[in-house]
């Protein structure tokens, strides 16, 4: 027992010198020999108030660390020269959807590993196409912006988002629509002429849409984002040719347009929807029957992209936008779709065209006056008026919303001008509120949602073949003055149905 003791106290023995060097030789700064790379954790999960978390890489060399998602950050700290070792903090956001999960990748050399990161949601009660129809009228077009692209009739441009009308979008317009008293924004886009000879969608063109996208969010508004006319290539070529090689040819390429859109928004909530069309040109069954086989691919692309996009509302396409059309040929239920009760309808409304556009489609005048307590005898509309909207609006409730399918009106405009002398101006500002109210009353009293277009035109209002403007974007401010007090009065009107 006393040899044990005596050993054990060895160390007393030792000269200073001696022990000095005994230390130093145990403790060298020689440096740790690695190969590969490990990592400390292999998974990490964050509530849904976000928060920050470590871990460690251990390699040769500092690794680059990078996440497949942008709601998680990264600080990268220095590696120890001794252990080789890289601390890695995460700051994960808040959660306001639903569970979410993401990829974070360590790469050293030509060797990387992978931390699996989940985060919870916020548990809320799921909510139904018809949820949420209800809470987004008025609706307003973000018009002749994100759709604009090369065409004919225009030069080519670097900067397509003013090459139809002349003002960038800001938060403050957004801002503005929001106060002016919509509740949603439809966003006319184009993907397919942003996209190189590999179909990949331009990354500054992505994020300029995606820029828009946020400035509607942060306003609270609800938006409906959409693949426009996009120089026609499918939504006229895909109907104009009914082979199965032009067919299965769009099809696969609609599908790859919504992959990008659909994996660049996943992580949006559901106040976002995709709407997969904007005017496909079918107007028979044989159209109508290739339509619904484009939808089922925009429909698949979208949920198989993940995330949020698993259950987010979908907006499909009637025939040709056409109401007639749609109701004698088009069959929502045909569609198969993995959410419940997610899809929506959409269809547009310019009757009469010879009131609601600067075309006259009969060859006669445009009509100036609307509804019978405005005529005057001349230039007063002769079809389109009231009960003829209100028995279009009454066919959509009767197919589609009265079985659980909300429907749009995407676009709708009735075309405020500055009459010649010797029309009567007042009759005709009274036209343009009583058209906004009635389109807005009967809508909504019929569960659709109606969706004003705007061109940003405003000098146009001062002209005979008048604009379907209501905001002017430079100024930030309401010009189409008769139109915004009749969205509001048939709003005000109206009583939603479900």
């Amino acid at each position: 027992m006393r040899r044990f003791v005596k050993s054990f106290h060895i160390g007393r023995f030792l000269s200073p010198f001696l022990l000095a060097a005994a230390v130093c030789a145990c403790s060298g700064d020689d440096e740790t020999v690695v190969t590969g790379i490990t990592l400390s954790v292999q998974e990490m999960s964050f509530g849904s108030e976000g928060g920050t978390q470590a871990f460690i890489v251990k390699s040769q060399e500092k690794p680059s660390v990078a996440s497949s998602d942008d709601w998680i950050g990264i600080q990268t700290g220095e590696q120890s020269k001794t252990l080789k070792e890289t601390k890695v903090i995460l700051t994960v956001s808040a959660n306001t959807g639903e569970d979410r999960s993401a990829i974070v990748t360590a790469t050293a050399g030509k060797e990387n590993r992978t931390v699996n990161i989940t985060q919870k949601g916020v548990s809320v009660p799921t909510r139904t196409a018809m949820d949420i129809a209800k809470d987004m009228y008025p609706g307003w077009n973000l018009g002749n912006t994100l759709e604009a692209g090369p065409c004919s009739w225009l030069p080519k441009k670097l900067d397509w988002e003013t090459g139809w009308q002349p003002t960038k979008t800001t938060q403050a317009i957004i801002d503005c629509v929001k106060e002016s008293g919509f509740h949603a924004i439809r966003i006319p886009c184009a993907w397919e002429t942003h996209s190189d000879s590999n179909g990949d969608i331009d990354a500054a063109w992505m994020a300029r849409v995606r820029e828009i996208v946020d400035y509607c969010m942060n306003a609270g508004l609800y938006v409906v984002l959409n693949d426009h006319w996009d120089n026609g290539w499918i939504e006229v070529d895909g109907f104009s040719d009914l082979s199965e090689a032009n067919v299965s040819a769009k099809e696969k390429r609609l599908s790859d347009i919504w992959t990008q859109v659909a994996t660049e928004f996943r992580n949006h909530s559901d106040y976002l929807l995709f709407a997969g069309f904007n005017e496909p040109h079918c107007a028979d069954q044989p159209t109508t029957d290739v339509l619904i086989r484009y939808e089922q691919a925009f429909i698949n692309a979208v949920r198989a992209s993940g995330g949020n996009n698993t259950t987010r509302f979908l907006v499909v396409q009637g025939s040709s936008t056409d109401i007639n059309r749609s109701i004698e040929y088009y069959d929502v239920t045909r569609l198969s779709d993995t959410a419940e009760k997610a899809l929506m309808i959409e269809v547009h409304y310019y009757d009469p065209g010879q009131f609601c556009g600067t075309w006259d489609s009969t060859g006669g005048s445009a009509f100036y006056y609307w509804g019978a307590v405005n005529h005057t005898g001349r230039h007063d509309a002769n079809w389109g008026e009231e009960s003829h909207m209100a028995g279009q609006f009454a066919k959509l409730k009767d197919k589609y919303t009265s079985k659980g399918y909300p429907v749009i009106i995407g676009e709708y405009a009735g075309q405020q001008r500055t009459l010649p002398a010797g029309e009567n101006q007042a009759k005709h500002n009274a036209s343009v509120k009583l058209f906004y109210k009635c389109v807005n009353e009967y809508a909504v009293n019929n569960g659709l949602v109606p969706f004003a277009w705007d061109t940003n035109s405003p000098e146009d209002l001062k002209k005979e073949p008048g604009a379907g403007t209501i905001i002017d974007r430079a100024g930030c401010k309401v010009v189409g003055i008769y139109a915004m007090e009749g969205i509001k009065e048939g709003v005000a009107a109206a009583n939603w149905p479900y």
